[in-house]
């Protein structure tokens, strides 16, 4: 079973500054990019998320979407908060067999996930591993050339004169 990341949407949209930078021009498009790396960031490392939005204050009523098979998005009702929501799932999923994460840099919250048997990632720490799988995904080798457009050939790697020059001897020979 794969491991279950629970993201704090707007905590996260909020302590990601370029997030939060679109937010504050349009926090529905902030929503739209934090859904969108989170569900792209699940498929390369092969987790399960779950991304958390408050609406406690609004009048909307609860309601869930899916984005692919490994990503859904919740919005919670309009008379619970996002951490109680987290609290709820974290406790639902914490029987299961596999790991449990909760990205929030809310330090009350990872408090009451610690005790819950889950793992705490704060916002940086999500960020950082999330910019580490988008440079692996850009330097993942299909074939012979790689995404980027380089071809993957020894020239590109050997670094040694003297070793390039024997190789090219041992390719010449034949």
């Amino acid at each position: 079973m794969k491991d279950l990341y629970i993201i704090d949407g707007y905590n996260i949209i909020f302590a990601w500054k370029d997030l939060q930078a679109l937010a504050d021009e349009s926090l529905e498009h902030a929503r739209q990019r934090l859904i969108d790396t989170i569900a792209g960031y699940g498929k390369i490392k092969g987790v399960e998320a779950v991304i958390v939005f408050d609406a406690m204050y609004t009048d909307e009523g609860a309601k869930e979407e899916s984005v692919g098979k490994d990503c859904r998005i919740v919005f919670t009702d309009k008379d619970e908060t996002a951490d109680s929501r987290i609290e709820r799932l974290v406790y639902e999923h914490r029987r299961e067999r596999r790991s449990l994460f909760v990205a929030t840099s809310d330090g009350t919250e990872q408090q009451q996930i610690l005790g819950s048997g889950a793992y705490r990632v704060s916002a940086r720490e999500l960020a950082e591993d999330v910019a580490r799988m988008k440079h692996e995904e850009k330097q993942y080798v299909h074939g012979e050339v790689h995404l980027t457009g380089v071809r993957n050939e020894v020239v590109h790697r050997v670094k040694n004169t003297d070793v390039w020059e024997k190789l090219e001897k041992i390719r010449r020979s034949k």
